[in-house]
């Protein structure tokens, strides 16, 4: 999406958001280093308030995280659960796909997991997944030659599959949406070709809370 689109369809979704009054919701986000950067979920507040003022945000994240962190250290839920979201933003996946060892079942059963967790405490949250943007790795972690690394493609279809098949769960599918983006232009992503600069995690905040604004069913609104 072109920044003079973004821009219009961020006008436009202000405009009719304030013909609508929202009903007070709370969102949470959670992730991994993407969000531990904080600029990245500080931009998807600041899109979000453009349409809601009045939303209540909150975030939490840790570094080198994935679905399987969480269901091994039931601990990582407690900030979701006493902030206890309307609505939760889930940017997990990049270390999955990280990880040689991944097969496409295994990440599966562990979102299995982890929603259910979620949702035996908080059975009315509504649940968007973003999927992890495209990067690159090196087949030894110290040296080698970088390759795209496919398997982001692998985790944003298994999520996808798994939101088809989970009435009330959400996607943005950020791997389609900007995923070769910031591999393409240095000024975006770092030199380990995984975590992004400010002007990057600047980019991919407009994106995720422009989208965000775009699935009518997670707002609540009254005339």
């Amino acid at each position: 999406m072109s920044t003079i689109l973004r821009n219009l369809t961020l006008i436009l979704i202000t405009v009719v958001a304030t013909t609508t009054s929202l009903k007070a919701q709370k969102v949470f986000m959670t992730g991994d280093s993407h969000v531990y950067a904080k600029i990245y979920p500080e931009k998807v507040e600041q899109i979000l308030r453009t349409a809601y003022p009045d939303i209540e945000f909150s975030n939490w994240a840790k570094n080198g995280i994935c679905f399987y962190s969480f269901n091994s250290n039931p601990e990582y839920y407690d900030s979701i659960f006493s902030f206890r979201p309307d609505i939760l933003i889930v940017h997990l996946g990049t270390n999955g796909a990280y990880d040689n060892s991944f097969t496409r079942t295994a990440f599966r059963q562990e979102m299995e997991t982890f929603y259910s967790t979620l949702t035996d405490s908080l059975p009315e949250v509504k649940v968007t997944f973003i999927t992890p943007f495209t990067n690159k790795k090196r087949k030894n972690r110290k040296k080698g030659r970088w390759h795209v690394n496919n398997k982001n493609r692998d985790v944003a279809d298994e999520i996808i599959e798994f939101v088809k098949d989970h009435p009330g769960t959400y996607v943005i599918d950020n791997n389609a949406e900007v995923g070769m983006r910031f591999l393409k232009d240095p000024t975006l992503i770092r030199p380990d070709n995984v975590h992004l600069t400010e002007a990057g995690y600047n980019v991919l905040g407009e994106q995720v809370g422009t989208a965000l604004l775009e699935i009518d069913n997670l707002w609540v609104k009254t005339q």
